[in-house]
């Protein structure tokens, strides 16, 4: 049972790469169709035709990092969560010089956290070694 449900995840983990990069390609047509080709039809959106695109898009990454972290169970996974979340935040609302100074230094922190804090796979199986050799 325990393999089936591996494979499962795994396979779920697989989709949702899959389409993060689909979403990725997705922003970047958005963007390049907005600057070069057809900026009158964006208000088929609404009238921040851009800004609504990418608003459904940047939600629908979300949703697509809270799959990986439930596949996943780790914290580099909530921190990309935490990421994107305060990334669209600062995109897409155009709030206060404090408001873009308080995500921005978030940001600055989530990235100190996910670089100092972290241990990488490497570290943490010699970490392991030590222990095992001192215990």
């Amino acid at each position: 049972m325990a393999k089936i449900l591996h494979k499962i995840r795994k396979g779920l983990f697989y989709t949702v790469s899959c389409m993060e990069l689909v979403a990725a390609i997705m922003i970047a047509v958005g963007i390049l169709a907005h600057l070069f080709l057809i900026r009158p039809y964006w208000t088929l959106f609404g009238v921040d035709g851009l800004e609504n695109y990418l608003e459904y898009l940047f939600d629908g990454l979300i949703g697509i990092e809270l799959v990986k972290l439930l596949c996943r169970h780790d914290l580099t996974s909530m921190v990309e969560v935490l990421l994107f979340a305060v990334t669209r935040y600062l995109i897409l609302h155009h709030g206060d010089s404090l408001s873009v100074l308080l995500s921005v230094v978030s940001i600055g922190i989530l990235f100190a956290v996910r670089k100092f804090l972290f241990l990488h796979p490497e570290t943490r199986e010699e970490t392991a070694r030590r222990r095992e050799h001192f215990d």
